[in-house]
């Protein structure tokens, strides 16, 4: 009896070594992994440096036992995430088994400095945790506050939610950046950001499954609905920001990467004052019968148009718009128009500065309405890499009165011959009945101080200068710099010589 006893721990231990040693474990593409969930969220705002721990499991959705080559942290931002699984500790684990039918968990931990700058440690903390096996990668998302701010809509990626006011008006925090994360709705209310608010959008391609959903979506804007108004109210000393919340250096100049702001129908006393507009998939988008004032502001680096107008009125004084990859300035279906003392240099992109039509179609073609289309420009550069950065198109082609009244005053413009002979030849007396005292710009003309550096400011010998004439309710430029009583300069700047 001594002696079965004394067999008994050395035969369960060559049982179990024979185990080891014999199993045939599932590997590479043929591993199949469940997640409990596939968005690991730290929902703390961080008031001091602190660290939060989170959990999840991992499921063998086989009956086989798996085996994972690699699991990692992506390593996307600088924030500091730490996991722990079946005993490994990160920064990865390889080969981690799990039996069949079987789970694991998997423990993570972020340590957040919300002092540290924000191109080190940024509003949403976002990385992934990697699954490796074979050729498969499979991943959870790993979201934490990494600053210090406004919050609006916690982390509610894809989902859209609503400020509303009876009718009053609502200020965003100043001394905290607001972050959205999500998309805003604008009802029965007026926002407003006062001088230095800034607004940090995390936007992403989402999808929208629910009943009546239209399938993928740009997320990541403010949308003013008809009683909604939008009101970013900056100074020259302290301008609201609007961009993404990617704050690193190399991200500055990166384009679409939020949806961006949309007035909806029949939205009214929409304004940006001294605001600087960035990184948006459109700047603004304004639908029928929508208005918006922009003065001493920037829209810039966007991935398509800075401003794309659906029969909307739209009043543009003292503001920049460049860098935008696509159309900068477009209207379709009529509108209003009215822009003084504004550059629109539309550089690196084969798409026009400014496109104005009086109608639209259906996909056919042949079903098309149409409105008035007026525009009313003065002391401002249309220029951009084109040969020709206007395209106009009437669909009446002349013979309909006020259809397409568009006037341009002590400008310069880009135009080649295929603009003038553009609606059989509808405009080919632009420069004596459209366009007065304006300048053909020529690529060989000085114009800014460098466009390679963003810099639109006036060459000393830009052929903008002197061209325009002085409007008493513009005396400065978008500097706070004091215009020539006698000739200013055209587009926003006036040029100083030192």
């Amino acid at each position: 009896m001594k002696l079965f006893y004394l067999f008994v721990p050395v035969l369960l231990l060559l049982t179990v070594v024979a185990c080891d040693v014999d199993t045939d474990f599932v590997t590479g593409d043929a591993v199949q992994l469940g997640f409990s969930q596939d968005t690991l969220t730290f929902d703390t705002v961080f008031t001091a440096r602190g660290s939060a721990t989170r959990s999840f499991k991992v499921y063998n959705q086989g009956d086989e036992p798996i085996m994972i080559d690699r699991i990692s942290v992506a390593g996307e931002t600088g924030v500091n995430y730490t996991f722990n699984v079946d005993g490994f500790q990160g920064p990865e684990a390889r080969d981690v088994i799990i039996w069949g039918g079987d789970s694991i968990f998997v423990f993570v931990e972020v340590e957040v400095d919300p002092t540290d700058p924000e191109n080190i440690s940024p509003f949403i903390a976002e990385d992934r945790l990697l699954f490796e096996t074979g050729s498969v990668q499979e991943e959870v998302v790993l979201l934490a506050f990494g600053q210090n701010a406004n919050y609006v809509n916690g982390f509610n990626r894809g989902e859209f939610f609503r400020i509303t006011c009876d009718n009053g008006v609502v200020a965003l925090p100043q001394d905290l950046p607001t972050v959205i994360y999500g998309s805003m709705f604008i009802d029965s209310c007026i926002v407003q950001a006062l001088p230095g608010t800034r607004i940090y959008f995390h936007g992403g391609v989402q999808r929208n499954d629910q009943v009546g959903g239209n399938g993928f979506f740009n997320d990541g804007f403010i949308f003013t609905q008809p009683n909604g108004s939008l009101q970013l109210l900056g100074t020259l000393e302290n301008p609201v920001i609007v961009r993404t919340d990617r704050l690193e250096e190399n991200f500055l100049d990166d384009p679409a990467k939020y949806r961006g702001l949309i007035l909806g129908p029949g939205s009214k006393d929409n304004r940006l004052e001294h605001t600087q507009l960035l990184n948006a998939i459109v700047g603004i988008t304004l639908d029928s019968l929508a208005e918006v004032t922009i003065e001493n502001s920037t829209i810039a680096y966007s991935g398509g148009p800075a401003i794309s107008a659906y029969q909307s009125r739209v009043t543009v004084d003292n503001s920049v718009f460049h860098s935008n990859f696509g159309n900068a300035i477009q209207f379709v279906k009529g509108g209003t128009l009215n822009m003084r003392h504004t550059t629109v240099a539309n550089y690196g992109v084969d798409a026009s500065a400014l496109v104005l039509t009086n109608f639209t179609c259906d996909d056919s073609g042949n079903n098309c309405l149409a409105a008035n289309m007026t525009a009313n420009i003065s002391n401002s550069i249309i220029g951009g890499s084109r040969g020709s950065e206007l395209i106009f198109l009437d669909i009446f082609e002349g013979n309909e009165l006020d259809a397409f009244d568009v006037g341009i005053r002590n400008s310069v413009v880009r135009t080649d011959q295929g603009f003038l002979d553009s609606q059989s030849g509808l405009f080919a007396d632009f420069y004596t009945s459209i366009c007065d005292n304006c300048l053909n710009l020529e690529f060989s003309d000085p114009i800014f101080i460098d466009i390679s550096d963003d810099d639109y400011q006036l060459d000393s010998l830009s052929v903008a200068r002197d061209l325009g004439v002085f409007n008493p309710a513009l005396p400065l430029d978008i500097l706070g710099v004091e215009r020539d009583a006698d000739s200013p300069d055209a587009g926003a700047f006036e040029r100083v010589d030192l």
